[in-house]
């Protein structure tokens, strides 16, 4: 353990002691302490969600930053962000928490579709209005085009009899406040088979449930001059493409064999970062991706799904900023 921190832990345990604690930091990088105003955000989206401007704060600087040779310090209460870092870093931090409390007269929205697309061929019909940006993930891309050209994009989607929606209709992001689109259900099975001796016939069987279903996880932010806009995109899919049956002995009893079942399951995972222009709409494809989520839209929707071993998920985030119509 370096010296310093050894004294630091030394100081904290006496002051503790005292019932008191006082010590002075380290500055050797030259840290200061400042604290930012973050309550306009709080305000008006309820106790807790500070915790979306640290996360945004340490994703932005990365965590390395604070956990490094640099003593520092990051914190935040439902009125102030309390950051001990080098002029440098408090600058982007300053920067980072202006970002979210800085539409406080006009809250930002952001309208979220998510879309599961039987066939990748809708990309064939929609050629002319997708604008390609980069993508991190392999097999997922990117576009970006006009407010108009995606009103149009949502109804050739809408039109294809492979196309349904999660849930029916938009879902509403605020400013800086991730925005969570999901479905699934839970799949039970028979997970083993256990001896009782105070029942009849000598044992039992032993339930289990795999969770299935989708997550999508949206967090955009505006930049400061309102320019542009930045989201953390994460997804999370998970779906028991079968249960494979196993015949194991039965521990007692007349019975030999019973069948117990062993879940395969697809999952996927997506971790993605964009920018893109706050006057244009974002539109992420998955690619062909499991869609374990239970049919809700229409009557055929349930068939559709049952049948569909992946489906092509098509995600369209449009910025509705506080001063557009």
């Amino acid at each position: 353990m370096p010296r310093v921190w050894r004294f630091l832990l030394l100081v904290v345990a006496i002051g503790a002691a005292r019932g008191t604690v006082s010590a002075q930091l380290p500055g050797d990088a030259g840290q200061v302490w400042k604290t930012y105003d973050i309550s306009p955000f709080v305000n008006r989206n309820g106790v807790g969600s500070q915790r979306h401007v640290v996360d945004w704060v340490l994703q932005e600087t990365g965590y390395a930053g604070w956990h490094g040779d640099v003593v520092a310090s990051l914190s935040a209460d439902e009125s102030r962000l309390r950051c001990y870092h080098t002029p440098a870093m408090q600058a982007r931090v300053a920067e980072i928490a202006e970002r979210f409390t800085a539409d406080a007269a006009a809250p930002h929205r952001f309208s979220i579709r998510v879309f599961g697309v039987g066939s990748p061929a809708w990309r064939n019909d929609a050629r002319a209005l997708l604008q390609p940006i980069p993508a991190a993930t392999p097999g997922v891309q990117a576009w970006i085009m006009a407010r108009e050209e995606a009103a149009v994009l949502v109804a050739i989607l809408r039109r294809r009899a492979d196309c349904v929606e999660l849930p029916t209709g938009p879902v509403l992001a605020a400013n800086g406040l991730p925005a969570v689109v999901s479905g699934g259900r839970k799949r039970p099975y028979v997970q083993d088979v256990l001896p009782r001796a105070d029942a009849w016939p000598g044992w039992q069987t032993l339930g289990g449930a795999c969770d299935e279903g989708m997550t999508l996880d949206v967090q955009p932010l505006l930049s400061r001059d309102g320019t542009s806009v930045d989201a953390v995109f994460r997804c999370r899919i998970d779906q028991v493409e079968r249960m494979a049956a196993v015949t194991v002995p039965v521990p007692a009893g007349d019975r030999r064999t019973v069948q117990v079942q062993v879940p395969q399951i697809a999952a996927v995972r997506v971790g993605e970062r964009f920018r893109w222009p706050a006057g244009q709409v974002l539109v992420v494809g998955l690619g062909l991706v499991p869609w374990p989520v239970p049919g809700q839209n229409t009557a055929a929707s349930a068939t559709l799904l049952a049948d569909a071993k992946r489906t092509d998920v098509v995600v369209v985030v449009e910025p509705r900023l506080g001063s557009a119509p």
